[in-house]
């Protein structure tokens, strides 16, 4: 894979999603980043995000609106509560999973790679709202 050349405009892309608490679209980070580049287009923000994706910077995220959405590579990746009212979303520390996981790949020899744990409901101020 050819290397990414560094600009100006790729890297307040990657401090956008590094300062966001949760995983954000591509309309998202352009959004806060045409603050400071105005003419950027949403084409080229997006093009970016999907090659730092494929160079393994950035963890792609799918929720059920079927948005893609695009948060920092870590070395311990996220699982996330999101509000099916207003769409909020938390990120749930240290993963459920990890258990599963062991168990999983010790019962069926696979080696497993990665996974992804997004947890459905309604959060307490729209509950409070209903």
């Amino acid at each position: 894979m050819q290397a990414l050349k560094n600009t100006k405009q790729r890297e307040a892309i990657l401090q956008a999603l590094n300062r966001a608490e949760a995983p954000l679209s591509a309309e998202e980070v352009c959004v806060q980043v045409t603050k400071e580049y105005p003419r950027l287009a949403l084409s080229t923000v997006y093009r970016n995000l999907e090659r730092f994706a494929d160079a393994g910077l950035l963890e792609r995220c799918l929720f059920h609106d079927g948005i893609t959405r695009y948060s920092p590579k870590r070395e311990h990746h996220g699982h996330y509560l999101i509000c099916t009212a207003c769409n909020a979303k938390l990120r749930i520390g240290g993963c459920p999973l990890e258990n599963v996981k062991q168990t999983l790949e010790r019962e069926t020899g696979y080696e497993i790679s990665g996974h992804d744990l997004t947890i459905y409901g309604v959060c307490p101020r729209c509950k409070r709202d209903q």
